[in-house]
């Protein structure tokens, strides 16, 4: 996992990049894009951020924040605040609101602001506060949709969720825990009613009649992708509360992790590599071994996980530049030097 820093005002907040992610988030994309039969780019940032959050910007992004992926019991509440979020943008939510905000707002103030149009699945009052997003990454301006267009994405969600023939109690249990979290936070249950937000009573009341004794195209596969997932963002963010609920061998991913944050790289590596031979088609395992063993200053051997990795996932351009930007050219040849560079040109229409 690399982490970009984007830095405002009052903090910092970080980009997540990783590879199996955004494979992972991308395919869930797809799958609502093709079931919708949307023929737009839908294009996707992750934020290191344990708020469990979901919000589309001006530019019809999607961000999605760690917190949600920590929190989510399944793959199939992920896929419904996917859902809900791609909801916004099909149903031109961002274009209706920017209308109303000109009318709304004085002009000069606006001409000053980047105005967005996001979705919140979280009642946080010190998001509400003000959250949003620019073209250079976060900034303080946030705007609410209406509570008739959460509404609205909410069944475009849950209509979404019927095509595909999926339901499960997660969906509920997430919508749960973030209302436990608000009301943590003295996020009253009036002030949720006064939100731009559909009462969570509302949303769970809804869900419940259009799944009502329907089965589930649930697939165990992808869930157990999910979870890996889930698994390694728990193991990063050293939430040991969530990490102790996992089942394993997920709990024994998330625990090598953070045994290698705290200090002790003998026992992440014991631990990571009974993983590593239990799943041998696993490859991310192996991504997450180099990145430890990277982060430890072990810069040589995780050079030779990160060609393992390359080579199985030769689009994995993340491992791609951890061995572009540590070869020792010092030791190649100049026809060497040329061969290095030309295989990795697409570097460079990529990231610069």
């Amino acid at each position: 996992i690399f982490f970009v820093l984007l830095f405002k005002k009052s903090a910092i907040a970080s980009i997540i990049l990783d590879y199996e992610t955004e494979i992972f988030v991308n395919n869930i994309i797809n799958e609502i894009k093709d079931i919708n039969d949307i023929n737009r780019d839908i294009n996707f940032i992750i934020l290191s951020d344990r708020k469990i959050n979901a919000y589309v910007d001006h530019n019809n992004i999607l961000y999605l924040t760690s917190g949600l992926i920590e929190n989510c019991e399944d793959y199939v509440a992920f896929l419904s605040v996917i859902g809900h979020e791609i909801g916004h943008i099909d149903k031109n939510h961002i274009k209706q609101r920017k209308i109303n905000n000109v009318k709304l707002k004085n002009i000069n103030t606006l001409s000053n602001l980047s105005v967005i149009a996001s979705s919140m699945i979280s009642n946080d009052p010190a998001i509400l506060q003000g959250l949003a997003i620019n073209s250079a990454g976060i900034t303080q301006n946030y705007v609410n949709f209406s509570k008739n267009q959460e509404t609205e994405a909410d069944f475009y969600s849950l209509e979404t969720l019927d095509k595909l023939n999926l339901y499960s109690n997660s969906i509920i249990k997430l919508l749960k825990t973030i209302e436990k979290k608000g009301l943590e936070k003295g996020f009253t249950k009036e002030q949720q009613k006064k939100s731009t937000h559909p009462y969570f009573e509302e949303r769970i009341n809804i869900i419940n009649f259009l799944n009502e004794n329907k089965g589930s195209r649930f697939d165990k596969k992808i869930n157990e992708k999910f979870n890996f997932i889930q698994a390694k963002f728990l193991g990063y963010s050293g939430n040991k509360d969530k990490i102790n609920e996992l089942k394993e061998p997920f709990k024994k991913y998330a625990k090598s992790i953070l045994l290698a944050k705290d200090g002790n790289l003998k026992a992440s590596l014991i631990e990571l590599n009974q993983l590593i031979s239990q799943n041998k088609n696993n490859i991310y395992l192996v991504e997450t071994k180099a990145d430890i063993l990277f982060s430890y200053g072990y810069t040589n051997e995780s050079l030779e996980f990160y060609k393992k990795v390359k080579r199985e996932i030769p689009s994995n351009n993340y491992a791609q530049i951890k061995i572009f930007e540590n070869t020792k050219f010092i030791n190649l040849t100049d026809s060497e030097k040329l061969t290095l560079f030309n295989e990795n040109l697409n570097l460079l229409r990529i990231y610069y």
